[in-house]
């Protein structure tokens, strides 16, 4: 089953999906996670286990030449400068959130 942690930066937050705790991990239905996935900022949650939809999403975990790889190859500019890993991540879930509006 899939989990749902928040990383913060705030001890608690109440977020669309809910009322969120940092670090406390909290299971949810794969049916709940695609239907919210796109609601999770990549910087603030982390999306765990089985049906985890992220798994081939660029996250904090990844390093900046896979995430820049990654944006490219979804055919996202990524412009002629030098580009940091959290402008890359901030990238990444920019094209998700459009992506969900097409």
């Amino acid at each position: 089953m899939p989990s749902v942690t928040f990383l913060g930066p705030f001890y608690e937050t109440q977020h669309k999906t809910g009322s969120w705790l940092r670090g406390e991990k909290v299971e949810v239905t794969q049916e709940w996670l695609e239907d919210n996935q796109k609601f999770l900022p990549l910087n603030k949650f982390k999306i765990e286990g089985e049906g985890n939809l992220s798994t081939d999403i660029p996250d904090e975990n990844w390093n900046r030449k896979n995430i820049i790889s990654w944006l490219k190859g979804v055919g996202v500019q990524t412009g002629n400068g030098y580009l940091t890993k959290s402008a890359a991540l901030l990238l990444v879930q920019k094209h998700i959130n459009e992506g969900d509006l097409d």
